[in-house]
């Protein structure tokens, strides 16, 4: 489907795009999105703990600033058109942490169900939805393992992950547990991100190997859209990215990683602390 043909930048998968960003329909959603954190990051002293480690403004880094939008838009979709035929639709948020993004979903009338294997994730997301507004679906969590994910066979109608598949070693067994407990014909939601270095994950043989384990249960239920390099959204550009350090900070930095790190006999680091891209994947599993 072009996008002569949708009027969505994100009715597509393949790479993140610098110009989705300065579509009418990315605003729409990003704002709203935006307006959601804000909300509960208003509420974030009622629930959260002190031992949270991850990112509490994940809407302004460099990939969600993308992939919230991308996944939202297609729960949106998968709404509208199930609204009729399903009267409890359950989703979940595998890798979950806590952020505003599930309860965000659950407006849309979903029961979600978080995901984690980090029991501090368990202990703030239940106390925070005695605070956030969820109305009229429901937000809930299970504690689950590296190996096993806490959910019966065929259990779930629509799953999405964010940027975790690709940190997980073993991905294949994680790809068995989504097919296991993913309804025929459910929707899998996925991003990724994308090592173009070589120095951080996923790189060229993993993601090939990832791809591979993915259509063996999936297929795409939109094509793959070609991204030219210059358009590309990665690590160092778009509203969020990483920049490169300038003048006494680049001296600095280039002293320490590429001088004195060698001198020492360690690894020098590269001058920026990663260089990704984001993709997104919009799966349906096999029926039979």
């Amino acid at each position: 489907m072009s996008l002569t043909q949708s009027s969505s930048p994100f009715d597509r998968c393949g790479l993140a795009a610098l110009s989705d960003l300065q579509t009418p329909a990315w605003r729409g959603l990003y704002t709203t999105l935006e307006q959601e954190q804000e909300a509960f990051l208003a509420q974030e002293p009622e629930f959260r703990s002190p031992n949270y480690l991850w990112p509490r403004d994940p809407l302004h880094t460099w990939s969600r600033v993308w992939e919230y939008p991308y996944v939202y838009h297609h729960l949106q979709k998968w709404r509208t058109k199930s609204k009729s035929e399903i009267v409890s639709t359950v989703v979940v948020d595998l890798g979950s942490g806590v952020t505003f993004f599930p309860f965000s979903v659950a407006r849309l009338g979903y029961q979600v169900i978080c995901t984690d294997i980090d029991p501090v994730c368990e202990g703030d997301l239940i106390k925070a939805a005695q605070h956030i507004s969820q109305e009229p679906g429901k937000v809930n969590f299970r504690l689950c393992d590296e190996s096993t994910l806490p959910f019966s066979d065929g259990e779930v109608d629509v799953i999405y992950c964010i940027s975790v598949l690709e940190h997980i070693q073993e991905f294949e067994k994680t790809i068995s547990e989504i097919d296991r407990i993913l309804k025929p014909g459910g929707l899998l939601l996925l991003t990724i991100d994308l090592d173009l270095r070589g120095d951080s994950e996923i790189g060229v043989e993993k993601y090939q190997k990832l791809i591979s384990a993915l259509r063996q249960r999936f297929s795409e239920r939109y094509p793959d859209r070609t991204v030219h390099p210059a358009d590309l959204l990665h690590s160092a550009a778009g509203p969020f990215g990483y920049k490169p350090l300038k003048g006494i900070a680049w001296l600095r930095s280039f002293f320490k990683q590429q001088i004195l790190k060698p001198l020492l006999r360690r690894k020098p680091a590269p001058m920026l602390p990663f260089y990704l891209a984001v993709q997104g994947f919009v799966l349906e599993k096999f029926r039979g």
